[in-house]
């Protein structure tokens, strides 16, 4: 359960604002200690979570205050669909760059927004959808399988460098591993969580891709592992990902850490393979939100 002050913090809403809310609007009501203090449960957090977001965009309070957690999410879905159809100014000119091989004014590009930008604006306004790009014109034959490579390494180098810089050396701190297992070569989505959650001050140990499963579960275990984030991408996940999938979920059942899984082929996975020690992630701003959540919970 979290406390008022918790949920300021996580969310951004004033507690006046929270309180306003559920003397308002029969949606939003936290239960109460024994001393008559508020306490807000993981899916009234989640459901204000969406709330500070939406009402930040735009949406009414009045109008959405009623709508469960899932309905929320379908508004912010369509809100960031429509958001990413106006594209970053630096994208064509990214994109531009590559064509031309000049990776290095790619590189020069991407330093220049990370500046400027917020981490998590930075992955997923600016890296998220030029990498989508890149593979859109990949497929269109516009770009060569150099130029993705090319590209794709450059991101990592940066990403991965500025995940490093921000790390602590801390022990206190909760350890996040990043893999996918075999037969999923996508790592970009594992790669923005891996910064993100350098950001919060997580240690964080980046695999990479295709892994076998006994492998990701033996690293976890040496490295000490909080949670395993497993991205997969393919849709559906190719059989021999299921299973290794399945031997790191069979390992954890009984003990930590726990699993996050998060791509177009965990939402798949999730609803015909779910799993009780797995928690889908979404999208980068849930993988965002939830780690705030953790870190705030594991101190």
């Amino acid at each position: 359960m979290y406390s008022i002050k918790a949920i300021t913090l996580l969310t951004g809403l004033p507690a006046e604002t929270l309180r306003a809310w559920e003397r308002r609007y029969a949606g939003i009501s936290p239960a109460r200690s024994d001393n008559g203090r508020r306490l807000y449960s993981q899916q009234e957090l989640e459901k204000l979570t969406l709330l500070a977001e939406l009402t930040r965009n735009g949406h009414t309070i009045s109008k959405i205050a009623g709508l469960d957690c899932e309905a929320l999410r379908a508004l912010q879905q369509r809100a960031q669909s429509s958001h990413k159809d106006s594209s970053h100014p630096l994208l064509d000119r990214i994109i531009g760059a590559l064509m031309d091989y000049r990776i290095d004014r790619c590189e020069q590009l991407l330093k220049r927004a990370l500046v400027a930008s917020e981490p998590l604006e930075y992955a997923r306004d600016i890296l998220l959808p030029a990498l989508k790009k890149v593979g859109e014109l990949w497929h269109e034959e516009k770009l060569s399988i150099a130029q993705e490579h090319m590209f794709t390494c450059c991101v990592n180098r940066i990403v991965l460098s500025m995940a490093n810089n921000l790390q602590h050396a801390s022990t206190n701190n909760p350890a996040m591993l990043f893999a996918t297992p075999s037969g999923e070569p996508h790592e970009c989505g594992i790669l923005l969580s891996c910064l993100l959650a350098a950001v919060q001050q997580y240690r964080c140990f980046f695999l990479g891709s295709s892994l076998p499963g006994k492998d990701i579960v033996e690293a976890s275990r040496h490295l000490q592992a909080d949670i395993i984030v497993i991205g997969l991408v393919k849709t559906p996940p190719e059989p021999a990902t299921i299973e290794q999938l399945q031997v790191v979920t069979a390992a954890t059942e009984t003990a930590s850490p726990t699993i996050w899984i998060g791509g177009d082929g965990a939402e798949y996975w999730h609803r015909h393979s779910p799993s009780p020690n797995c928690e889908l992630i979404t999208d980068i701003d849930h993988f965002y939100s939830k780690a705030q959540q953790w870190m705030l919970l594991d101190k």
